[in-house]
């Protein structure tokens, strides 16, 4: 499995730092691979507490054709004019 940190939704986050790649290489500045084989040695070592999970999510892609997410929603100073109560 490839991680790359910068990729996580938990990136920088308070879930970020009790992550099973933050904690044993404080986190990597570079992509991370974890051999399927330490899969298995790694969840019974988490299930123990003797070490965090994994928490690595991949972020969601953007809406084709939106690079910001906000993209299209009016804020406070762009709802365009208040209309009067009827």
């Amino acid at each position: 499995m490839l991680i790359d940190c910068t990729k996580c939704e938990m990136y920088r986050s308070k879930h970020c730092e009790d992550c099973l790649v933050t904690a044993l290489l404080h986190p990597p500045e570079d992509v991370v691979e974890i051999e399927d084989e330490l899969d298995p040695p790694l969840q019974a070592l988490a299930g123990a507490g003797l070490i965090p999970v994994l928490k690595f999510r991949p972020r969601a892609a953007p809406a084709e054709g939106r690079a910001d997410p906000n993209a299209g929603i009016a804020g406070p100073d762009t709802a365009g004019p208040k209309r009067a109560a009827q």
